[in-house]
């Protein structure tokens, strides 16, 4: 099924003359933004600031948003009812707002890994991962044509040890834009600190993924917005999420862009850093296999040494893309670019790693069937491997009911192992050969053959993924199927997440602690690999070349998603049931279903309940459920003793409530009890429990 919209939430208005109102002041909330402005979408164009606002300029400004409606620009949508209410006025020079988190965390291991200790049992303020205590926006604008903003970055940690451990800075730096409009065109420009950033899905892009996770988490750039938060996932799988910048790539540098030339063309430039080639990669080339394991389990990291050597070396990123929108459909077409060179010396100008990328991304309309996709290609080369060029291809149809009775989301795709590329949607971690020579990023979710849900995009893979729903009484039924299969056997090592408890591990296991060389790699056996909330383990394959240690087989994967979601009601309060399930499967061997038989060498299940029932209004009561199980096959790594491979079988148990104190705060509560135990690894066990509460309120 198409990926739903996101929704602009705010001020009520009606009539003509009040949706002219309301976008000139959603126009106005996406141009002052400066740090959190995101790029535009396909057949997008930058939207200008008119000097006043009379019916023409409003008209205007309407038009230039009629061609890309359903890609409006974002920032971040603190509580966007306030937001957009404070940056409505056009007479503010100054704006400041933001929201302040206190986030209390606790954790018990009753259970824990080996060398957690004396960690085990810890009490915070803050659970280690890099979240601002307060956050607060500055926005400036000079005149209609341009303005400036500033992210402050407010946290103290609570330790008792006085005020030097209080962190006040710029979290994103200061940012400048400016949109102008000429007879000739509009154009835009934004430099400074940290922007957020899309180009196209392959070459500066995130994987979306919208409703296929469990919400009962809070994300740290949650608003606040009492049952609109169950009522939004269950109407379209988006969570009415407080912060959109996750939904696109850090960028540092100089961007331009500009729309309605001559032909009607737009086009994007860019010149700058992103997080690959601007510090976050010090690893000197490692192997998985070969990462150590850090046993700093509960450290809170230290931000301000991380990898500052490679932070300063002459890296760069460059690019940029040329199309336009065309026909009464507005078809699109672009041609995108990126270069990417990393130094690896500060004097040896020619010791650099590199990629290229050049495609092709369209979007058509073809009666009631729209047809989105890219096309290109792709290199990488460094000192010591070679240049080759690997192709990426991918073709997503959606079709209406009207056609096929059920709506159907088709998507085809090959993409080669020689496609590398660490800014984009694709996941390029599965060919051996580029990850031993450029090593993988601390917060890697990991490498080799990726077990992965359906439409994330893997390279050295060709397959078809198929999505389709259906709506019984208050129930939504989703259903996704993909299939794949390995273009060349590459990959000895497979590697799967661990859904269910794994944003508890990340806790304890953080991603990024001080000066790091590579992953955060734990366990008692050392294949568990942590990531920025969440966890993901390394399998071992053993069907190898007795001679080389090299695979000959190309592997398949199967995935299956299915989500059910329902809305009721019990003494007239809202009560919302949700189900995700999982199921992925890795064989020798092509199936049309992920199972466990003699031809697989992995299966990995996962199922999630939540149940949300506001007793009281504004005070809704939280539960949670989860299962998982994976078992290894007969080409995986076996335990010694017990001469069987893995059999996991995980759970996970929530509590917890969320109470609207106030239009604009909120206080929030989840308890988690979880167990874990591999019964063919006899140390593979924990259990433990954690609770965190979080006062959030919006200014």
């Amino acid at each position: 099924m198409a990926l739903p919209e996101e929704k602009n939430r705010g001020v009520k208005f009606s009539g003509h003359k009040a949706k002219i109102c309301l976008q000139i002041a959603l126009t106005d909330f996406c141009l002052l933004i400066g740090v959190m402005l995101t790029t535009i979408g396909v057949a997008q164009e930058p939207v200008t600031a008119p000097d006043s606002i009379s019916a023409d300029s409003a008209k205007a400004i309407l038009d230039d948003f009629s061609s890309y409606s359903a890609h409006t620009i974002k920032g971040i949508q603190y509580e966007s009812g306030f937001v957009q209410e404070k940056l409505r006025k056009r007479d503010q020079k100054i704006t400041v707002f933001g929201y302040y988190r206190l986030f209390g965390y606790g954790r018990n291991m009753t259970e824990p890994y080996p060398n957690l200790s004396p960690f085990e049992r810890a009490y915070s303020i803050g659970d280690g991962y890099r979240e601002p205590m307060l956050s607060m926006t500055v926005v400036g604008r000079p005149n209609g044509k341009s303005s400036f903003g500033s992210e402050l970055f407010i946290f103290t940690p609570y330790t008792g040890l006085g005020p030097e451990e209080n962190v006040i800075t710029t979290n994103l730096g200061i940012n400048f834009y400016g949109n102008f409009r000429t007879e000739h065109g509009n154009f835009g420009v934004r430099a400074g600190g940290i922007h957020w950033y899309n180009l196209s899905p392959f070459t500066i892009g995130v994987y979306q993924i919208l409703d296929r996770f469990s919400i009962f988490d809070r994300t740290p750039w949650e608003g606040v917005n009492n049952t609109l938060k169950y009522d939004s996932y269950y109407a379209t799988g988006v969570t009415s999420p407080g912060d959109l910048r996750w939904n696109n790539q850090a960028f540092q540098g100089l961007i331009l862009n500009g729309a309605k030339l001559p032909g009607e063309l737009a086009f994007d430039m860019f010149w700058g850093k992103t997080q690959p080639n601007g510090g976050l990669n010090g690893a000197p080339a490692p192997t998985v296999t070969s990462i150590p394991n850090t046993l700093d389990a509960g450290n809170v990291p230290d931000y301000l040494g991380f990898n500052g050597l490679t932070r300063v070396l002459p890296s760069v990123i460059m690019g940029g893309k040329v199309g336009r929108a065309f026909g009464k459909k507005q078809h699109a077409l672009f041609y995108n670019l990126i270069h990417s060179e990393t130094a690896l010396d500060s004097i040896l100008t020619d010791q650099k790693r590199l990629y290229q990328i050049h495609t092709l991304s369209l979007d058509i309309k073809i009666a009631k069937i729209r047809m989105t996709g890219e096309l290109g290609a792709g290199k990488y080369e460094s000192p010591t491997y070679a240049e080759k060029w690997g192709e990426a291809l991918m073709l997503r149809f959606n079709i209406p009911e009207t056609y096929t009775y059920l709506p159907l989301d088709v998507q085809v795709y090959q993409i080669s192992k020689d496609f590398f590329n660490q800014n984009g949607e694709i996941f390029t971690n599965s060919n051996p050969e580029i990850i031993n020579d450029v090593g993988l990023i601390p917060g890697a979710i990991g490498a080799g053959g990726q077990l992965a849900q359906v439409n994330q995009l893997i390279h050295n893979r060709r397959g078809i993924n198929i999505n389709t729903g259906v709506e019984v009484g208050p129930a939504k039924i989703i259903v996704g199927w993909g299939l794949a299969q390995e273009i060349d056997a590459t990959s000895t090592i497979l590697t799967y997440v661990h859904r269910i408890n794994g944003l508890a591990l990340s806790r304890i296991y953080n991603p990024f602690p001080a000066n790091p060389t590579g992953p955060v790699v734990f366990g008692p056996y050392g294949r568990q690999i942590s990531f920025f909330r969440g966890v993901s383990e390394v399998v071992q394959t053993t069907d190898l070349d007795a001679a080389t240690a090299v695979t000959n087989t190309r592997k398949y994967f199967n995935a299956v998603d299915i989500q059910a979601k329902v809305k009721s009601s019990l003494f007239d309060k809202d009560l919302f049931f949700f189900y995700l399930g999982s199921l992925g499967s890795v064989k020798s061997e092509a199936s049309a279903l992920p199972t466990m038989n003699q031809d697989s060498y992995l299966f990995v299940q996962y199922h999630e309940f939540d149940v949300y029932f506001e007793i009281l209004p504004r005070f809704i009561l939280t539960g949670y459920l989860g299962l998982e199980n994976a078992r290894g096959g007969l080409f995986t790594d076996w335990d010694t003793e017990t001469q069987l491979p893995r059999d996991q079988h995980g759970r996970g148990i929530g509590v917890g409530f969320d109470w609207t104190l106030a239009e604009n705060c909120g206080l929030y509560f989840r308890h988690r009890w979880m167990t874990f135990e591999d019964r063919s690894f006899a140390l593979d066990t924990y259990k433990g429990r954690e609770i965190t509460i979080e006062l959030k309120t919006f200014f």
